[in-house]
């Protein structure tokens, strides 16, 4: 039996591959590490769920428009704006929170399906659609996130460290170093 030596390109790509689907879970992991322990640090809710799917537009699915800083930071402002002109809307801000208090209002129900609309709507206006944002937009509107300046200041810090070290991510990912620069 003959044994034939691999390619010396073959040997490359195969490492390459190997780094390529194993760098959208470690680099994740690390800037969710990073944004975690900043807010441990810093003792505010910094690290909250809609940060986890766009994390992962970050790493995973880096070439794709709603992965974009731009994106990220739009997109889950207009999803904070419109989940509040939604519970004012519908007159639901003070209604108990639906996960806590297990009980979904008419008023937050009402207002969670105007705020995905006019996040939907907004996101397509300025360009800047961003799914994760949704979630944003249904943590405020169901109550699990209140509404005060203290949540407003994590909202922001949050997406704004996510935006930052997933963009470094973004760029650092095997994916992006294959595209024209006019897709990065």
């Amino acid at each position: 039996m003959a044994v034939r030596p691999v390619p010396a390109g073959r040997a490359a790509g195969a490492g390459c591959a190997i780094v390529s689907r194993a760098f959208p879970a470690l680099s994740a992991a690390l800037v969710v590490a990073l944004i975690a322990a900043v807010a441990v640090i810093t003792g505010q809710p910094w690290l909250f769920p809609s940060l986890g799917p766009t994390v992962f537009l970050q790493t995973v699915t880096s070439e794709e428009q709603a992965a974009r800083p731009w994106n990220t930071v739009a997109g889950h402002a207009v999803g904070a704006a419109a989940a509040l002109i939604a519970l004012f809307l519908c007159d639901a801000q003070t209604d108990p929170a639906a996960l806590a208090s297990g009980t979904l209002t008419v008023g937050r129900a009402a207002a969670t399906a105007v705020a995905i609309g006019l996040t939907i709507a907004g996101q397509q206006l300025i360009r800047a659609q961003h799914p994760p944002a949704a979630a944003t937009t249904m943590l405020l509107t169901l109550g699990a996130l209140q509404l005060t300046p203290s949540t407003a200041a994590a909202l922001i810090a949050g997406v704004a460290l996510a935006a930052a070290l997933g963009e470094i991510a973004r760029r650092l990912h095997p994916k992006q170093r294959d595209l024209p620069a006019t897709n990065r």
